[in-house]
């Protein structure tokens, strides 16, 4: 690609990544709850992320442009959750979590190619991909844990003759 389209691709990510982060992330908590949105993120950042490994140059392209939503969303829920879930200054609990996850995020170039070197050129893919869905899991397996923390974020709801209709 020529540095015009690289910039192109990544431009339009940057774009996918706010307008999910700052518009569509919280409006998606809104209705249906902080972990119910984190969880299906994860794992369409999974399956997104196996498609940007496995397919051809144009699924490439799109996948790659598709993941800035996915990772938008993911940012904005998890910060809410981690400066919620901890007793730290919010200051503290932000830096903390800025730094387990600028961590992984500056690690990632090195290992990637690591990993392909050990293996092949997919496995980087499918690492990241697993990872998601591990994600995903502890979030399932933890949601008890993690419910007081996302509970302003889940829709209001109430049970009117055992049937649960979501407020307004």
């Amino acid at each position: 690609m020529t540095p015009y389209k690289s910039g192109a691709v990544f431009f339009a990510w940057g774009v996918l990544l706010a307008v999910f982060s700052v518009l569509v992330a919280p409006r998606m908590q809104k209705r249906f709850g902080s972990l119910k949105v984190l969880g299906g993120s994860l794992v369409l950042l999974a399956a997104d992320v196996l498609v940007l490994g496995y397919g051809n140059h144009t699924a490439a392209i799109v996948c790659t442009i598709l993941s800035g939503a996915f990772i938008g969303v993911n940012n904005t829920v998890y910060t809410e959750l981690a400066l919620g879930v901890s007793d730290a200054p919010r200051p503290v609990a932000s830096a903390g979590y800025n730094f387990v996850r600028w961590f992984a995020a500056a690690a990632a170039p090195f290992f990637a190619p690591k990993i392909e070197e050990w293996s092949d050129i997919h496995m980087p893919f499918v690492v990241a991909a697993v990872t998601a869905v591990l994600g995903a899991v502890v979030v399932a397996v933890r949601r008890r844990a993690l419910t007081h923390v996302a509970e302003e974020l889940e829709p209001k709801h109430a049970t009117e003759d055992g049937v649960t209709v979501f407020a307004d």
